[in-house]
């Protein structure tokens, strides 16, 4: 690889230390780098898709997990690759740490690399459950449809395939992707899977129920959720995107896009858990 365009997170790399470094040492390799400073996101609009170079071969992400997520979903229609580089915390999704970024970034240059893929998910928030699509976003770590205003439980019901599965009386429903698992997902007490997986998972947020679990879906089920309510909203990573119409829901599918992840390093997703967990 040649041909590189990053995106920093300035919050993440206070006096763009990290940033410089890795353009310096690209540029001494004698690849062509452009940089993208993100101060703000405005309008979910984390990185100007039509800013990168057509040729561009990777994408540098400097930041946390979050800014992966977001570079992630804001350029998945781009088709390019992405190496995450930690200045974050947990650093599921960012493969390369600062005290290793030489050897790392000559081990990019060298094309001793894999890749993987990683399922995103797709929600379309109708009028009525095949009614006329009023907003619509990708995520690739989860979709959560929660109350807004005053706390109190509602029902939220969720059929799959066109048939009605269940209604959860909760604060919220979770649909994760595996990659979203060890997210919010998880803090809502729903199961690890492994990232390569393809298949959702459905996880009511505070279930006012002594007996509810998660439910895991293939792929290639498609869900609706509604809730009857007017003030209920939809968030696609962490992000709120739109408000639910009392009459209509969300449908949620895999997406068409997937997320192209650089890995430099061959451990296991298990050691990768184990290592974070114990950190």
């Amino acid at each position: 690889m040649k041909r590189f365009y990053l995106v920093v997170n300035p919050t993440r790399d206070k006096g763009l230390e990290t940033a410089r470094k890795v353009e310096e040492h690209l540029k001494k390799g004698g690849c062509q780098v452009k940089t993208h400073i993100s101060e703000k996101v405005v309008d979910d609009i984390y990185t100007e898709a039509d800013s990168i170079p057509d040729d561009t071969e990777c994408i540098l992400v400097i930041g946390g997990d979050g800014t992966m997520i977001q570079a992630a979903r804001d350029l998945a229609e781009l088709d390019i690759p992405l190496l995450g580089i930690n200045t974050g915390h947990m650093g599921y999704l960012t493969d390369v740490e600062r005290d290793e970024l030489v050897p790392s970034l000559d081990a990019l240059m060298q094309d001793r690399y894999t890749e993987d893929e990683r399922m995103m998910i797709t929600g379309e928030v109708v009028d009525s459950p095949e009614g006329e699509v009023l907003c619509q976003d990708r995520a690739l770590n989860d979709i959560v449809v929660h109350r807004r205003g005053y706390m109190r439980v509602i029902n939220y019901d969720v059929s799959v395939n066109g048939k009605f599965l269940k209604s959860y009386r909760a604060d919220g429903i979770i649909v994760s992707t595996p990659t979203g698992s060890t997210a919010y997902s998880l803090s809502a007490g729903g199961p690890i899977v492994e990232p390569g997986s393809k298949l959702f998972i459905i996880t009511p947020i505070c279930p006012h129920t002594l007996n509810t679990r998660s439910i895991v879906l293939s792929a290639e089920d498609r869900i609706f959720i509604s809730t009857g309510e007017n003030d209920t909203a939809v968030s696609y990573d962490g992000r709120e995107k739109c408000m639910l119409p009392a009459q209509g829901g969300v449908r949620i599918t895999r997406s068409r896009k997937v997320a192209r992840i650089i890995r430099l390093h061959d451990d296991s997703f298990l050691n990768v858990l184990h290592n974070k967990f114990t950190d």
